[in-house]
């Protein structure tokens, strides 16, 4: 929408727009006018609403804003709660009962007079205890308890002063900021009333909230001792677990006697490897000092050997002896003497050999072998049962290990329920030292503290009538608006030249102006002269240099105005001394003033002497032929002789709807011509004519006259 049309739309709708909001501001102003007066009380109440929530909180208290806000939200529904109305109302109805005449501290002489309308004056008397509010309370209570179907009921269920539900709508509680004030007022149309319903709220609601508060947290205490009682037994159960568990597998202390079976064990593992080196270090010397052994018969042979070698050398010198004494004979001399050192060297040789077998590699004497391998062999024999003993005690170690080692899971988890039973145990008993503190401070004082007292409103409060006219007159001017919108924007008529041009996809030639309702100021004969020549100039264009010109008319739907407009284009051509010839259907109900009227003989002509018509068109002496196409809702379509037309015009009321039918309709049609195809609008309103034909020649006012003078 451009900002012209958004202002022509303002403009059409301009009395819609200004009277309906004036009509609506002023009904609100005369239906307000005899409004009551309101009159307002306030007290402002310190909740504190985290003082009572440590007795199953264990006095860790976590606010935030969603835990304070739910607090809040408890404390007025709390206030506004059905059953608190009810005895303000209750106490209210009762005080008002006990008065022997209207005070203007409690109530007006209107509604004092206006209540003993609905009590009658012996249900007053036999509640009243005159003075005493609290006894025709108690009067008042005990009858509305008694009979649901009395007048009291009436009272709290429709009475604008007593009823719960009204009482409930001028109530209105709110939290003071972010703190923990919350305030309280209440409004009305009695003074008095107001103070004294606003009284009885306040002392209704921290009565009220006090019980609650010690209710629960009597609740509280006895959900801790059944809860102590039940967390006693499973740790003493637990406990009486644990030690059938220790006394029946002997353990004093798992993890020491554990520790001590590691350290066993390990501390066997390295005397046995220690025992197991000094066996091995014994067998190999008793494996050395055994080889020793065979040695022996060796040394007695090499005994024996030295012992013949000597007795050798004692024969040779002997024998060199006796040939000393003979004559020399020194090769025998020289003989026996190499003989004898021969042997010599022998028995040398065979005294070093039985020095080695006398001693042993490591130097130890042949004769303390035996001692030694005595001392070995007794050694080895200590240190193999010493072994055996150790493999006996590292089997029973093992053995003890696999035993014990299991128990430790089923320990811990019996230690473990005994640990945490103790804890809920003593949780629990916390718990309740903490709601017993609890009951003590709720006995002893409260939570709630009257900050600010209700007051007596002297003075009513400000009027909102004229906010009420104001906000009326917006309201309705902004429905209004809304709905002129809406409609604009919903509005599915053809009627303007840009919407023709987008539904049909065909050229706009002229616009005709909607005729019905016409404003005296237009000048209607310039207004049908320009609308003519702008037609006209449009469709010239398409007219051939010489011959006839022959122009087609047809509409999608009867009734949208092909006549009129052909009646409204002869003078034109006929002002041009032009002969005009006008072809149209038989029995039509408008009969055109043209010097040249032709009708068809039938419904179907057309469609069935194309020849015909094709010599008519020839043999026809006039310059112009205007021809309109019968209904085509009724009628064959005749491409064939309608292209044999030089302009195919299409008019179309702007008034009306295009739908889906019609494009389809009109898109199967256009495929079909090959002439120019226009389309003419009829009926459109003013202010889209003005967009296709220029400003609509009217009569102007002398202000805007002057206006237009100065700027041309």
């Amino acid at each position: 929408m451009t900002i012209k049309q958004l202002i022509r739309l303002l403009w059409k709708n301009k009395f819609s727009i200004t009277l309906v909001p004036i009509l609506v501001a002023l009904g609100i102003y005369f239906f307000t006018e005899n409004k009551p007066q309101q009159f307002e009380s306030k007290s402002i109440i310190f909740t504190n609403p985290t003082t009572n929530r440590g007795a199953t909180e264990g006095w860790v208290v976590r606010m935030d804003f969603y835990t304070s806000n739910n607090l809040f939200d408890n404390l007025t529904l709390i206030v506004k709660s059905r059953e608190t109305l009810e005895t303000v109302a209750l106490k209210l109805l009762g005080q008002h009962l006990s008065l022997t005449a209207p005070d203007p501290r409690f109530i007006s002489a209107k509604d004092y007079e206006e209540l003993s309308v609905h009590i009658s004056e012996k249900l007053w008397e036999s509640l009243a205890v005159t003075g005493n509010q609290e006894a025709t309370f108690q009067n008042v209570k005990t009858h509305f308890e008694t009979y649901p179907e009395s007048p009291i009921e009436y009272l709290l269920r429709e009475h604008p002063q007593y009823a719960t539900t009204k009482i409930n709508e001028r109530l209105f509680v709110a939290r003071k900021a972010s703190s923990d004030m919350m305030e309280i007022s209440y409004r009305t149309s009695d003074p008095g009333i107001c103070y004294q319903t606003l009284i009885f709220l306040t002392e209704a609601f921290m009565e009220r909230y006090s019980k609650m508060k010690e209710l629960e947290n009597i609740n509280s205490i006895h959900y801790f001792q059944d809860q102590l009682v039940m967390a006693q037994t499973k740790l003493r159960d637990a406990e009486d677990k644990l030690k059938d568990f220790m006394s029946n597998n002997r353990i004093l202390n798992y993890y020491e006697q554990g520790k001590y079976l590691d350290i066993a064990k390990l501390e066997q593992e390295q005397d046995e490897e220690k025992s197991k080196r000094l066996l091995s270090g014994t067998i190999s010397n008793l494996e050395e000092i055994e080889s020793m052994f065979d040695n022996f018969d060796k040394r007695q042979l090499i005994i024996q050997k030295i012992a013949a070698l000597q007795e050798k050398i004692v024969r040779k010198n002997l024998q060199l002896q006796g040939l000393g004494l003979q004559s020399p004979q020194d090769a025998l001399k020289l003989a026996l003497e190499n003989d004898i050192d021969f042997l010599k060297e022998e028995i040398q040789n065979e005294s070093n050999e039985l020095f080695k077998n006398s001693n042993s590699l490591q130097g130890i004497q042949r004769e303390t072998i035996l001692e030694e391998w005595l001392r070995l062999k007794i050694l080895y024999e200590n240190q193999t049962q010493a072994l055996e003993v150790m493999q006996g005690r590292k089997k029973y170690l093992s053995e003890k290990i696999q035993e014990f080692a299991p128990l430790g899971a089923e320990l811990n988890k019996l230690e473990r329920e005994v640990e945490v039973n103790e804890e809920q145990y003593l949780s629990i008993l916390h718990g309740l030292n903490m709601a017993f503190l609890t009951k003590y401070d709720l006995e002893t004082s409260s939570s709630q503290k009257l900050i600010d007292v209700p007051y007596f409103p002297k003075i009513p409060l400000p009027s909102k009538r004229m906010f009420l006219v104001a906000g009326s007159f917006i309201g309705a001017g902004f429905m209004v608006l809304t709905g002129v919108f809406v409609s604009f924007f919903l509005n599915r008529t053809i009627k303007s030249k840009t919407k023709a041009e987008e539904n049909t996809g065909l050229k706009v030639a002229g616009g005709w102006i909607n005729e019905n309702g016409l404003n005296k100021n237009i000048h209607k004969v310039n207004l049908e002269n320009k609308q003519i020549k702008q037609f006209y100039n449009h469709i010239q264009k398409y007219f051939p240099q010489h011959g006839k010109k022959i122009i087609v008319f047809y509409s999608l739907k009867p009734g949208e105005g092909k006549s009129f407009l052909i009646k409204k284009l002869i003078p034109e051509f006929q002002d041009q001394n032009r002969s005009v010839a006008f072809w149209e259907p038989k029995n039509k109900s408008e009969v055109l003033d043209c010097e040249h009227t032709f009708y068809a003989p039938e419904k179907h002509f057309f469609d069935s002497h194309d020849m015909y018509w094709e010599e008519k068109m020839a043999s026809s002496p006039q310059d112009i032929i205007l021809w309109e196409y019968p209904n085509m809702e009724e009628t064959h379509l005749n491409y064939h002789l309608i292209n044999k037309a030089h302009i195919l015009i299409m008019v179309l009321d702007s008034s009306r709807k295009w739908n889906a039918a019609d494009m389809e309709y009109l898109s199967s049609f256009k495929e079909m011509v090959e002439i120019p195809h226009l389309v003419w609008l009829n009926k459109m309103e003013g202010d889209e004519l003005e967009d296709l034909n220029g400003e609509i020649p009217r009569k102007r006012s002398l202000m805007r006259t002057r206006i237009k003078n100065l700027v041309s």
